[in-house]
């Protein structure tokens, strides 16, 4: 099991150095960043060239990018803001080369539930053929993930799976989010089996159904048995990422011991 953690745009140098025990170790083989574009420059250049240490040190370490969660209040499904939000993600893209980042994880962004979500699917595909084909350049794919809430695009599997055939783009993959499914009105089985063809990363945290709580696996109710028995069954052989929220190098240490745990229902 490939195993990762997130690293906010807000962590300092000291705790990036703390995580290196974890790396050296094996304990950890990738982690997932983010484009610190809203941070200061003092902090951008901090984060960024602890980024580059890590990368450095530990040239076999994998890094995946989660791109922007939102762009001066929009997504990229915005009509006013859709052609600034696909530049900042272009921009993201660059940003995760330098890295030798070669997947970016994407929301789709709102939608308005008193239209009709076909309008939207419609709207979506031409950014994300225009995207993918930017990223294209840099050897890169994006991972559109799926979201918690029906006010989302990417709610359903069957949503996810259309928009991906119809980009029709090889470099368009998907992330699955065990809190944001169970969050919905779907079961991980449902994205896991109809998407298995293109799943290339997986979010993993708990809640209990009520709210996406970012929570340590077993302090919910997702039934992490059933989905790593899928996980099996569909040959899923690339990243777990802890999207848990921690404090310290020794709360990801723990949090891999889950994982381990879990794991042992794959054999």
């Amino acid at each position: 099991m490939k195993k990762c953690f997130t690293i906010n745009p807000k962590r300092t140098r000291e705790e990036f150095i703390s995580y290196e025990e974890l790396i050296k170790n094996n304990i950890y083989q990738a982690i997932e960043i983010f484009n610190p574009y809203r941070e200061s420059i003092e902090q951008l250049n901090q984060y960024t060239s602890s980024v580059k240490e890590l990368r450095e040190k530990y040239p076999n370490l994998e890094i995946v990018l989660h791109l922007p969660h939102a762009v001066d209040n929009g997504l990229l499904l915005d009509e006013h803001l859709n052609k600034g939000s696909l530049k900042i993600m272009m921009q993201s893209a660059d940003y995760a080369h330098q890295f030798g980042v070669k997947k970016l994880t994407l929301h789709l962004g709102h939608i308005d539930q008193n239209i009709d979500r076909s309008y939207y699917v419609d709207k979506i595909i031409p950014t994300l053929r225009e995207l993918c084909d930017y990223v294209a350049g840099n050897n890169q794919v994006i991972m559109i993930e799926n979201m918690p809430n029906p006010c989302e695009l990417g709610y359903s599997p069957e949503e996810l799976l259309e928009i991906i055939k119809r980009t029709n783009r090889d470099n368009l993959k998907f992330i699955f989010d065990t809190g944001h499914a169970h969050c919905s009105s779907y079961n991980d089985t449902d994205f896991l089996y109809l998407l298995k063809d293109y799943l290339y990363h997986i979010h993993y945290n708990d809640n209990d159904g009520s709210r996406d709580m970012h929570a340590r696996l077993g302090s919910g109710n997702i039934d992490f048995e059933k989905h790593f028995k899928a996980l099996k069954d569909i040959n899923y052989s690339e990243l777990h990422c802890m999207e848990v929220i921690y404090k310290t190098s020794d709360d990801l240490l723990l949090y891999a011991s889950d994982l381990d745990r879990l794991n042992r229902y794959r054999l």
